[in-house]
Protein backbone atom coordinates (compact mmCIF):
# COMPACT_ATOMS: atom_id res chain seq x y z
CA UNK A 1 0.00 0.00 0.00
CA UNK A 2 2.76 2.35 1.03
CA UNK A 3 4.73 1.37 -2.14
CA UNK A 4 1.71 2.07 -4.35
CA UNK A 5 1.16 5.54 -2.89
CA UNK A 6 4.85 6.34 -3.23
CA UNK A 7 4.81 5.22 -6.86
CA UNK A 8 1.81 7.41 -7.63
CA UNK A 9 3.44 10.43 -6.00
CA UNK A 10 6.69 9.91 -7.94
CA UNK A 11 4.81 9.41 -11.23
CA UNK A 12 2.70 12.52 -10.62
CA UNK A 13 5.78 14.58 -9.78
CA UNK A 14 7.52 13.41 -12.95
CA UNK A 15 4.44 14.17 -15.02
CA UNK A 16 4.16 17.70 -13.62
CA UNK A 17 7.86 18.29 -14.16
CA UNK A 18 7.58 17.17 -17.79
CA UNK A 19 4.57 19.42 -18.33
CA UNK A 20 6.34 22.38 -16.74
CA UNK A 21 9.38 21.68 -18.93
CA UNK A 22 7.22 21.58 -22.09
CA UNK A 23 5.48 24.86 -21.19
CA UNK A 24 8.83 26.45 -20.44
CA UNK A 25 10.27 25.34 -23.76
CA UNK A 26 7.23 26.65 -25.64
CA UNK A 27 7.45 29.98 -23.85
CA UNK A 28 11.19 30.22 -24.53
CA UNK A 29 10.66 29.43 -28.21
CA UNK A 30 7.95 32.06 -28.45
CA UNK A 31 10.26 34.63 -26.88
CA UNK A 32 13.05 33.69 -29.29
CA UNK A 33 10.76 33.87 -32.32
CA UNK A 34 9.34 37.20 -31.16
CA UNK A 35 12.86 38.53 -30.68
CA UNK A 36 13.89 37.43 -34.18
CA UNK A 37 10.74 38.94 -35.72
CA UNK A 38 11.28 42.18 -33.80
CA UNK A 39 14.93 42.28 -34.88
CA UNK A 40 14.10 41.72 -38.55
CA UNK A 41 11.31 44.29 -38.34
CA UNK A 42 13.74 46.81 -36.90
CA UNK A 43 16.29 46.04 -39.64
CA UNK A 44 13.58 46.35 -42.32
CA UNK A 45 12.38 49.64 -40.83
CA UNK A 46 15.88 51.14 -40.66
CA UNK A 47 16.75 50.02 -44.20
CA UNK A 48 13.62 51.62 -45.61
CA UNK A 49 14.05 54.68 -43.40
CA UNK A 50 17.55 55.32 -44.69
CA UNK A 51 16.49 54.56 -48.27
CA UNK A 52 13.71 57.13 -48.00
CA UNK A 53 16.07 59.57 -46.30
CA UNK A 54 18.62 59.11 -49.08
CA UNK A 55 15.92 59.50 -51.73
CA UNK A 56 14.66 62.67 -50.06
CA UNK A 57 18.21 64.04 -49.87
CA UNK A 58 18.77 63.31 -53.57
CA UNK A 59 15.47 64.98 -54.46
CA UNK A 60 16.42 67.98 -52.33
CA UNK A 61 19.82 68.28 -54.01
CA UNK A 62 18.27 67.97 -57.47
CA UNK A 63 15.73 70.65 -56.57
CA UNK A 64 18.40 72.97 -55.19
CA UNK A 65 20.51 72.43 -58.30
CA UNK A 66 17.54 73.23 -60.52
CA UNK A 67 16.74 76.38 -58.55
CA UNK A 68 20.39 77.42 -58.61
CA UNK A 69 20.61 76.84 -62.35
CA UNK A 70 17.46 78.91 -62.89
CA UNK A 71 18.80 81.73 -60.73
CA UNK A 72 22.13 81.73 -62.56
CA UNK A 73 20.42 81.86 -65.92
CA UNK A 74 18.16 84.64 -64.69
CA UNK A 75 21.11 86.62 -63.37
CA UNK A 76 23.37 86.03 -66.36
CA UNK A 77 24.42 89.37 -67.75
CA UNK A 78 23.54 90.19 -71.32
CA UNK A 79 24.86 92.70 -73.80
CA UNK A 80 23.38 96.12 -73.27
CA UNK A 81 21.26 96.96 -76.35
CA UNK A 82 22.29 100.62 -76.00
CA UNK A 83 25.93 99.59 -76.37
CA UNK A 84 25.16 97.65 -79.56
CA UNK A 85 23.24 100.60 -80.99
CA UNK A 86 26.05 103.04 -80.13
CA UNK A 87 28.74 100.70 -81.46
CA UNK A 88 27.01 100.30 -84.82
CA UNK A 89 26.57 104.06 -85.08
CA UNK A 90 30.26 104.55 -84.36
CA UNK A 91 31.21 102.00 -87.01
CA UNK A 92 28.91 103.62 -89.54
CA UNK A 93 30.60 106.97 -88.92
CA UNK A 94 34.00 105.36 -89.48
CA UNK A 95 33.20 103.68 -92.79
CA UNK A 96 34.03 106.75 -94.91
CA UNK A 97 36.43 108.43 -92.48
CA UNK A 98 38.60 105.39 -91.71
CA UNK A 99 37.57 102.23 -93.58
CA UNK A 100 40.33 100.07 -92.07
CA UNK A 101 39.42 101.09 -88.55
CA UNK A 102 35.77 100.44 -89.38
CA UNK A 103 36.66 96.88 -90.48
CA UNK A 104 38.56 96.29 -87.26
CA UNK A 105 35.67 97.66 -85.21
CA UNK A 106 33.23 95.42 -87.07
CA UNK A 107 35.41 92.40 -86.28
CA UNK A 108 35.53 93.40 -82.62
CA UNK A 109 31.75 93.75 -82.46
CA UNK A 110 31.40 90.38 -84.16
CA UNK A 111 33.72 88.84 -81.54
CA UNK A 112 31.52 90.22 -78.77
CA UNK A 113 28.36 88.81 -80.39
CA UNK A 114 30.02 85.42 -80.83
CA UNK A 115 31.11 85.38 -77.21
CA UNK A 116 27.62 86.32 -75.97
CA UNK A 117 26.18 83.37 -77.89
CA UNK A 118 28.75 80.91 -76.56
CA UNK A 119 28.17 81.80 -72.93
CA UNK A 120 24.50 80.78 -73.15
CA UNK A 121 25.70 77.19 -72.61
CA UNK A 122 27.90 77.69 -69.59
CA UNK A 123 28.00 79.08 -66.05
CA UNK A 124 31.67 80.09 -66.02
CA UNK A 125 34.37 80.95 -68.56
CA UNK A 126 38.15 81.33 -68.42
CA UNK A 127 39.19 84.82 -67.33
CA UNK A 128 41.33 85.12 -70.46
CA UNK A 129 38.28 84.77 -72.73
CA UNK A 130 36.32 87.35 -70.75
CA UNK A 131 39.22 89.81 -70.91
CA UNK A 132 39.46 89.49 -74.69
CA UNK A 133 35.80 90.47 -74.93
CA UNK A 134 36.32 93.37 -72.52
CA UNK A 135 39.22 94.64 -74.63
CA UNK A 136 37.04 94.53 -77.75
CA UNK A 137 34.32 96.34 -75.83
CA UNK A 138 36.71 99.05 -74.63
CA UNK A 139 38.13 99.51 -78.13
CA UNK A 140 34.61 100.14 -79.46
CA UNK A 141 33.80 102.53 -76.64
CA UNK A 142 37.05 104.35 -77.37
CA UNK A 143 35.70 105.16 -80.83
CA UNK A 144 32.67 106.75 -79.23
CA UNK A 145 34.36 108.64 -76.38
CA UNK A 146 37.65 109.32 -78.21
CA UNK A 147 40.10 111.19 -75.93
CA UNK A 148 37.56 111.19 -73.06
CA UNK A 149 38.24 107.50 -72.44
CA UNK A 150 41.62 106.07 -71.57
CA UNK A 151 42.02 102.51 -70.39
CA UNK A 152 44.64 100.04 -69.30
CA UNK A 153 44.42 96.24 -68.94
CA UNK A 154 46.93 94.17 -66.95
CA UNK A 155 46.38 90.44 -66.49
CA UNK A 156 48.73 88.17 -64.58
CA UNK A 157 49.35 85.00 -66.66
CA UNK A 158 48.88 82.97 -63.46
CA UNK A 159 45.15 83.78 -63.36
CA UNK A 160 44.25 83.67 -67.06
CA UNK A 161 42.70 80.21 -66.83
CA UNK A 162 40.68 80.78 -63.65
CA UNK A 163 36.91 80.41 -64.12
CA UNK A 164 34.58 83.38 -63.63
CA UNK A 165 30.88 84.06 -64.40
CA UNK A 166 30.55 85.18 -68.04
CA UNK A 167 30.02 88.88 -68.81
CA UNK A 168 30.67 89.72 -65.15
CA UNK A 169 33.73 91.88 -65.77
CA UNK A 170 32.25 93.34 -68.93
CA UNK A 171 29.18 94.46 -66.96
CA UNK A 172 31.33 96.09 -64.27
CA UNK A 173 33.48 97.82 -66.91
CA UNK A 174 30.31 99.07 -68.59
CA UNK A 175 29.07 100.39 -65.23
CA UNK A 176 32.36 102.16 -64.69
CA UNK A 177 32.04 104.01 -67.99
CA UNK A 178 28.32 104.72 -67.70
CA UNK A 179 28.17 105.83 -64.05
CA UNK A 180 31.67 107.23 -63.79
CA UNK A 181 33.63 108.37 -66.82
CA UNK A 182 30.67 109.49 -68.97
CA UNK A 183 29.56 111.97 -66.28
CA UNK A 184 32.76 114.00 -66.55
CA UNK A 185 33.18 116.50 -69.41
CA UNK A 186 36.86 115.59 -69.65
CA UNK A 187 36.17 111.90 -69.30
CA UNK A 188 38.50 109.73 -67.30
CA UNK A 189 40.40 106.49 -67.02
CA UNK A 190 39.39 102.87 -66.61
CA UNK A 191 41.78 100.23 -65.33
CA UNK A 192 41.39 96.49 -65.26
CA UNK A 193 43.92 94.47 -63.31
CA UNK A 194 43.96 90.80 -62.33
CA UNK A 195 46.64 89.19 -60.17
CA UNK A 196 47.12 86.06 -58.11
CA UNK A 197 46.87 86.60 -54.34
CA UNK A 198 47.26 83.55 -52.07
CA UNK A 199 46.00 81.28 -54.81
CA UNK A 200 42.92 83.43 -55.50
CA UNK A 201 42.40 85.69 -58.48
CA UNK A 202 42.04 89.28 -57.37
CA UNK A 203 40.34 91.35 -60.05
CA UNK A 204 40.14 95.13 -59.68
CA UNK A 205 38.08 97.36 -61.98
CA UNK A 206 38.84 101.03 -61.35
CA UNK A 207 37.22 104.04 -62.95
CA UNK A 208 37.36 107.79 -62.50
CA UNK A 209 34.59 108.92 -60.15
CA UNK A 210 33.15 108.32 -56.70
CA UNK A 211 30.23 106.52 -55.15
CA UNK A 212 28.11 106.62 -52.01
CA UNK A 213 26.16 103.89 -50.26
CA UNK A 214 23.00 105.98 -50.52
CA UNK A 215 23.37 106.31 -54.29
CA UNK A 216 23.88 102.57 -54.57
CA UNK A 217 20.71 101.87 -52.58
CA UNK A 218 18.64 104.19 -54.75
CA UNK A 219 20.25 103.07 -58.00
CA UNK A 220 18.20 100.96 -60.38
CA UNK A 221 21.41 99.60 -61.89
CA UNK A 222 21.71 95.87 -62.45
CA UNK A 223 25.44 95.26 -62.36
CA UNK A 224 26.56 95.29 -58.74
CA UNK A 225 23.73 93.29 -57.14
CA UNK A 226 23.83 90.92 -60.09
CA UNK A 227 27.55 90.32 -59.59
CA UNK A 228 27.17 89.72 -55.85
CA UNK A 229 24.40 87.16 -56.35
CA UNK A 230 26.22 85.30 -59.11
CA UNK A 231 29.41 85.07 -57.06
CA UNK A 232 27.46 83.83 -54.05
CA UNK A 233 25.61 81.18 -56.05
CA UNK A 234 28.78 79.86 -57.68
CA UNK A 235 31.38 80.17 -54.94
CA UNK A 236 29.56 80.98 -51.70
CA UNK A 237 31.79 82.37 -48.95
CA UNK A 238 34.94 81.53 -50.92
CA UNK A 239 34.52 84.64 -53.08
CA UNK A 240 34.58 88.31 -52.10
CA UNK A 241 33.09 91.50 -53.52
CA UNK A 242 33.97 95.00 -52.35
CA UNK A 243 33.61 98.52 -53.70
CA UNK A 244 35.63 101.44 -52.32
CA UNK A 245 36.56 105.03 -53.11
CA UNK A 246 40.27 105.56 -53.69
CA UNK A 247 41.69 109.02 -54.49
CA UNK A 248 39.27 110.00 -57.24
CA UNK A 249 38.66 106.42 -58.39
CA UNK A 250 36.02 103.83 -57.65
CA UNK A 251 37.55 100.41 -57.15
CA UNK A 252 35.46 97.27 -57.54
CA UNK A 253 37.45 94.39 -56.04
CA UNK A 254 36.62 90.75 -56.73
CA UNK A 255 38.30 87.69 -55.26
CA UNK A 256 37.65 84.41 -57.05
CA UNK A 257 38.76 81.03 -55.61
CA UNK A 258 40.94 78.70 -57.68
CA UNK A 259 39.70 75.49 -59.25
CA UNK A 260 36.68 77.01 -60.99
CA UNK A 261 34.15 74.80 -62.72
CA UNK A 262 35.14 72.95 -65.83
CA UNK A 263 32.82 73.78 -68.69
CA UNK A 264 33.03 71.26 -71.45
CA UNK A 265 29.98 72.79 -73.13
CA UNK A 266 31.77 76.09 -73.45
CA UNK A 267 34.64 74.53 -75.37
CA UNK A 268 32.49 72.30 -77.52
Amino acid sequence: MIFSVTSVVVFTTRLLTAQDFSVGMIFANMVNISTVILLWSAIYFFIHYFENLKRSEIERLVWEAAVKDFELKTLKSQLNPHFMFNAMNSIRALIEENPERAKTALTQLSNIFRYSLRIERTETVPLEDEVKTVEDYLALEKIRYEERLNYNVEIDPAVKSIEIPPMMIQTLVENGIKHGISKYPKGGELRLKAVSVNGHAEIVISNTGSFSEEEMKNSKGFGLDNTKQRLNLLYGSKSEFNIVNDNGFVNVILKIPPGGRQNESYNS
